[in-house]
């Protein structure tokens, strides 16, 4: 497993780094002809946004805009409102800090990980 993650398994990677990753996968799934990586963009801006990483959250809205005009229109979803439906949308659950701070909660509770660290906040 080690040898497969492109983040460091021994250690707790940064916020940037796991952001940065999911903007390398995204370019390198559009390099490789796979499938557009829309959840890879929304969780690498989702995740810089929940975190109050602004620069980062921008940074991630801007790649997304590029992938988006390039992604081939076969690899899209079925479910897919068009490029600027999904930015905007995008965009605006990028905006809602508290909104994606209830989702990491609800997802910590559930999940059992009340002991986790809180790096959002």
């Amino acid at each position: 497993m080690r040898e497969q993650s492109r983040l460091p398994l021994g250690e707790l990677p940064s916020i940037d780094a796991i952001v940065r990753e999911y903007h390398a996968e995204a370019r390198r799934r559009l390099e490789k002809g796979h499938g557009a990586a829309v959840p890879e963009m929304e969780d690498g801006v989702l995740v810089a946004a929940a975190a109050g990483r602004d620069e980062l959250t921008a940074e991630g809205l801007v790649l997304a805009r590029e992938l988006a005009a390039a992604w081939p229109k076969s690899s899209m979803p079925f479910d897919w409102p068009g490029a600027e439906a999904w930015l905007d949308g995008l965009a605006a659950r990028a905006g809602d800090r508290e909104s994606l701070l209830a989702v990491v909660r609800g997802q910590a509770a559930q999940h059992k990980l009340g002991k986790v660290r809180d790096h959002l906040t």
